[in-house]
């Protein structure tokens, strides 16, 4: 005779939404790093030719180079470091401006935000 054991089934708790918020919201809270970087591409861009257009290759250039010099060059704090650069300094390009902004106006505002 053989034993057959009965799995019983169990529903788990259903997860905390609160957690999942959490928990996204220290992936991506302006870090101590950040602000430091952030508030030096803002320095960078007001006095490297402030008063040509600001771009967005030029904002994603700027926030590579930071990270890279910060932690070398294609290692994965660099990039780590990067991606919160570019979630915190907002894009030139979206919506669509209704006129160009100047990289030392941009630069102010990076220098703003990351003082705030």
């Amino acid at each position: 005779m053989r034993d057959r054991s009965r799995a019983t089934t169990t529903l788990a708790a259903p997860p905390d939404p609160t957690a999942d918020e959490a928990l996204q919201r220290a992936r991506t809270a302006m870090t101590a790093e950040t602000r430091s970087l952030m508030a030096a591409i803002g320095r960078a861009l007001t006095e490297i030719r402030p008063t040509l257009a600001m771009r967005e290759v030029t904002r994603l250039a700027y926030a590579g180079r930071a990270a890279a010099d910060v932690h070398g060059l294609g290692t994965p704090h660099a990039v780590a470091a990067t991606g919160l650069l570019l979630r915190h300094m907002p894009r030139v390009d979206w919506p669509t401006t209704p006129a160009p902004i100047t990289r030392a106006e941009y630069g102010m505002q990076l220098i703003r935000k990351a003082a705030s």
